[in-house]
C-alpha cells in the first residue's frame, strides 16, 4: 500500500449516492450499485467522502488522519477505486477553471468525467471554444439556448432569413444564462438582410467566401435548417473543413430531422454530402425530385460546376420555399436543438473518442473487410423516435480517382473473396435509409421448392430510376442469401458510374491481359427503370479475377443470344432430359418439376455462339436462354429458372420471377435426338463473340472504391473493334 499510495490521487465521482442499509451501505452511480457490508461502512464513507476531492494523494490523505484510521481509510478508498466510484486523477492535466464556474457546471463536468480524464480542463477548453451557430427560425433560437446552458462563453450566431428569427427571445435566453454565468455573450453575423431567395435558388447573396469567413477561426460550426437548405449545408460543411473546424448539422426534411454527421477538424470534409447522397440513393422522392410538393430540378451536385458534367443523383440545392413540418414546434424544436448541442459537446470534450474523424478505409481484420462508417441520427418529429444510420462515403462526394490502367495489373493476383466472406462484408453496406443496400430479407416469399432472398439495392447516381430489388434463390436460405448478395454487388456496380472519370475507361484483354481503353458508354449504357437488366448491360463477378472474367464473358455471350436467334433458320435439336447426363442438382430440379407437373423443353442452341447455350421453355412461355462454358452449369441454371418461374407463378409472387425473354419460335424448335454438347474453353467463347473481328475486354466496375474493395471482382465484358 505504501508503494502505491503516492501514485493515487482519489476523487469521488460526482454522481455517487450513498444510503444506509441494514448490511452496511448501499452506494450507487451511473456505473451501477453495490452493497458494502459492515456496521460502520456507511459512517466511514460519510467521513472520508469530503477528503476524496482529488487534491491530495492517498499517501497524503493517510498522513492527515490518526494512525489508527490509516489502514481503514486506505482499504476503503481502494475498494471504492476498484468498483469505479472513486477515480484516480493523478494523471489529470492542470486547468484554470474558476471554482464558481466549476460549481455552476458541476453536472456537465461530472458527465465528462464519466468517460474521459481531465474533465475540468476539457470543459474549460469547450467553454472557450469558438462555436458558430448558423440557420434560422426557432431551431436556431433553441440551439443558442442549448449552447448557453452547456457552458459556452461566447457564441457567434449567423441567422438566415428563410424562417423568422426572434432576437428578443434569444436575448431573454442570454439574460437568464448571465444570471448564473455573467461571462456569457452572443455575437451576430447578420446575413439576413443580404440574402435574397428566388424560387428554387441556392443561398443567393451569400457566397462561399462569406461562409469561409464565417467558419474562419471557429472550433466548430453548427447549422440548423427547418427545411431542406441542402446547398447551404453542403457549403458550410466544406467551409468548416477548409478552416479546420469541426462541424455538425440538423436539417429537417418533411417530418424528419437528420442530425449529423459530426465531422472533426481533420475529418472527412465530404461526410455530410456522402450521408445525403446515400439517403437520396434509397429515397429519391425525399432528396431529389419532390420535397413538400416542390420540384427539385437542377444539377446533381447542388450547383457545383464540374465542366458541365451531369452527375445525377440527389439534388443538394436550397429549397427555402418548402413547407415546414407541422410537427416541428415547441418541444420537438428543443429536442432537435438539444441533440445537435449534445453531439457538439461530446465531440469537443472528446467523449466520443474523436480526435478528428479518420478517413473511412477498409481494414483487413482477420480476413474480414471491415469498413469504418459515418453515422447520422434520424429524429421522427411526429413519433419522437430516433434511429442511428450508418453510411459509407459516396464516390461523387469525394475527389475523383482517375481511371489509371496501372491498377489493373493487381487484379489477377488479388486475394480471393468467396461467397461466405462477401456475405460478411455486405453487413457494412446495409442500412434501411442510408445504406448501399437497404436490407437483406426473405419477406413473405414462398420458400418451396426454392428458397428466395431479396436485397434492396440503392441507386447511387440516379441511373436506375430509383432503388430496386435483386433476388437470389437456392436450395437453402444460406445459398439464396449469398447469391442475392453477390448479385446485389453486381447490380450496384453496374449502375454506379462516376462520369468524372471521362469517356474512356480501361479494361484487360481477356486473352492477352493487355490494358485496353473502352468507351464508357459501352461499359455503362443507360439503365432501364428500377435497375432492370437488358442486353449489353449485364455485369458479372467471381471469387477472384479469372472467375469474374469468365462470368463476364459468359454474360456477354448470353446477351447476344436473342439477337443471334433472329438470323437462325435451322431448327435446334431438343435435349432429352431423361437420357441426358445431369448433375445431382439438375436431376433434383427435374424431379421437382415432375412432382409439380411442370413440363419443360430444353433446346440446344450451342450452334449459335459456339458455347453451350440452351433455351428452356414451358407450355406457357420460354423461361430463359442460358449460356455457360460448362454444360452442367448451364443446365443447372436453366432448370433452376424454370422451377423459380413455376414457384413465382404458383405463389402469385411475380417480383422474383426470371426476367421475361422472347419466345423461342416454333419453327426453331426441333425434335428429340440432340446430343449433349461439350463444355468449351474461355478462348472458344471469345472466338464466338469475335466472329466479326475485334477483341473481348473485361472492364472492372469499380467506380465506388470502398464498395469495390469489399467486392473487388465485378466486371463487364465488351467487344472492342479497331
Amino acid at each position: 500500500m505504501e508503494a502505491n499510495a503516492e501514485r493515487i490521487r482519489p476523487r469521488l465521482r460526482g454522481d455517487v449516492y450513498v444510503m444506509r442499509v441494514p448490511e452496511g451501505a448501499y452506494i450507487r452511480s451511473n456505473l451501477g450499485g453495490s452493497i458494502l457490508k459492515g456496521a460502520s461502512t456507511y459512517e466511514w464513507i460519510q467521513r472520508i467522502a469530503p477528503m476524496l476531492d482529488g487534491t491530495r494523494t492517498l499517501g497524503e490523505l493517510c498522513a492527515s488522519v490518526p494512525e489508527s484510521s490509516r489502514t481503514g481509510l486506505a482499504k476503503l478508498t481502494m475498494l471504492l477505486l476498484g468498483k469505479g466510484y472513486v477515480k484516480n486523477v493523478l494523471e489529470d492535466r492542470p486547468h484554470t477553471l474558476p471554482a464558481d464556474v466549476a460549481k455552476n457546471y458541476a453536472a456537465n463536468i461530472a458527465f465528462i468525467e464519466y468517460f474521459v480524464e481531465s474533465p475540468e480542463l476539457r470543459f474549460e477548453e469547450y467553454r472557450g471554444a469558438g462555436i458558430v451557430l448558423a440557420g434560422s427560425g426557432p431551431l436556431l433560437q433553441a440551439l443558442a439556448n442549448s449552447e448557453l446552458r452547456s457552458g459556452v462563453r461566447v457564441l457567434t450566431l449567423a441567422p438566415f432569413p428563410e424562417s423568422p428569427f426572434d432576437r428578443e427571445r434569444v436575448a431573454e435566453h442570454l439574460a437568464a444564462a448571465r444570471e448564473r454565468d455573467p461571462e456569457q455573450r452572443i455575437e451576430y453575423v447578420d446575413y439576413a438582410a443580404r440574402v435574397d431567395y428566388p424560387p428554387g435558388a441556392d443561398s443567393a447573396g451569400v457566397g462561399s467566401g462569406d461562409l469561409d469567413q464565417l467558419a474562419a477561426g471557429a472550433a466548430m460550426v453548427l447549422h440548423v435548417a427547418d427545411r431542406p437548405m441542402l446547398g447551404r449545408a453542403r457549403r458550410l460543411a466544406r467551409a468548416a473543413a477548409a478552416a479546420r473546424a469541426a462541424s455538425a448539422q440538423a436539417v429537417v426534411v418533411r417530418d424528419e430531422a437528420w442530425i449529423g454527421p459530426v465531422t472533426g477538424a481533420d475529418g472527412d470534409a465530404t461526410g455530410w454530402e456522402s450521408a445525403w447522397r446515400r439517403l437520396g440513393a434509397l429515397a429519391p422522392d425525399l432528396v431529389g425530385t419532390d420535397l413538400g410538393g416542390t420540384g427539385l430540378g437542377g444539377t446533381g451536385l447542388g450547383g457545383t460546376d464540374l465542366g458541365g458534367t451531369d452527375l445525377g443523383g440527389a439534388d443538394l440545392g436550397d429549397r427555402p420555399e418548402a413547407a415546414v413540418s407541422e410537427f416541428l414546434r415547441g418541444p420537438t424544436v428543443a429536442l432537435v436543438a438539444n441533440q445537435l448541442c449534445f453531439a457538439a459537446f461530446r465531440h469537443l470534450t472528446g467523449i466520443d473518442g474523436s480526435g478528428g474523424d479518420r478517413d473511412a478505409q477498409p481494414q483487413n481484420a482477420q480476413g474480414r473487410g471491415v469498413v469504418e462508417r459515418g453515422h447520422v441520427v434520424r429524429f421522427d418529429l411526429e413519433t419522437l423516435e430516433t434511429a442511428n444510420h450508418a453510411f459509407l462515403p459516396h464516390p461523387l462526394a469525394r475527389p475523383v480517382v482517375s481511371d489509371d490502367p496501372a491498377r489493373l495489373a493487381a487484379l489477377p493476383a488479388a486475394a480471393r473473396v468467396d461467397d461466405e466472406e462477401l456475405a460478411r462484408r455486405a453487413v457494412d453496406c446495409v442500412d434501411p435509409r442510408t445504406g448501399v443496400f437497404a436490407e437483406i430479407t426473405e419477406r413473405d416469399y414462398e420458400q418451396l421448392p426454392l428458397f428466395v432472398s431479396e436485397v434492396m439495392v440503392s441507386d447511387p447516381v440516379g441511373l436506375a430510376g430509383g432503388p430496386f430489388p435483386v433476388f437470389g434463390c437456392g436450395e437453402n436460405v444460406v445459398e439464396s442469401r449469398r447469391r442475392a448478395v453477390r448479385r446485389a454487388f453486381e447490380r450496384y456496380a453496374a449502375v454506379m458510374r462516376d462520369p468524372r472519370k471521362g469517356d474512356r475507361l480501361y479494361g484487360l484483354d481477356v486473352l492477352t491481359g493487355e490494358a485496353v481503353a473502352v468507351s464508357a458508354a459501352e461499359v455503362f449504357p443507360a439503365e432501364g427503370p428500377r435497375g432492370e437488366v437488358s442486353p449489353a448491360r449485364t455485369a458479372a463477378s467471381g471469387g477472384d479475377w479469372p472467375e469474374a472474367v469468365r462470368a463476364a464473358v459468359v454474360a456477354a455471350a448470353n446477351d447476344t443470344v436473342v439477337t443471334a436467334l433472329s438470323a437462325a433458320t435451322v431448327p435446334f435439336p431438343r435435349l432429352d432430359l431423361a437420357d441426358a447426363e445431369l448433375t445431382s442438382r439438375a436431376a433434383r430440379y427435374v424431379k421437382l418439376l415432375e412432382i409439380v407437373d411442370q413440363p419443360v423443353e430444353v433446346h440446344d442452341l450451342t450452334a449459335l455462339l459456339g458455347l453451350p447455350t440452351f433455351a428452356f421453355s414451358t407450355p406457357e412461355a420460354t423461361v430463359g436462354y442460358v449460356s455457360d462454358l460448362d454444360v452442367d452449369a448451364a443446365l443447372e441454371e436453366g432448370l433452376e429458372r424454370v422451377l423459380l418461374a413455376y414457384q413465382s407463378r404458383a405463389a402469385d409472387q411475380p417480383g422474383y420471377a426470371p426476367p421475361p425473354v422472347p419466345v423461342l419460335p416454333a419453327r426453331l424448335r426441333g425434335k428429340n435426338g440432340g446430343r449433349r454438347p461439350d463444355s468449351v474453353t474461355l478462348e472458344a467463347a471469345v472466338a464466338g463473340l469475335t466472329r466479326d473481328g475485334g477483341r473481348v475486354v473485361a472492364v472492372p466496375l469499380d467506380h465506388d472504391p470502398l464498395v469495390a474493395r469489399m467486392c473487388p471482382f465485378v466486371a463487364r465484358a465488351v467487344v472492342v473493334h479497331g
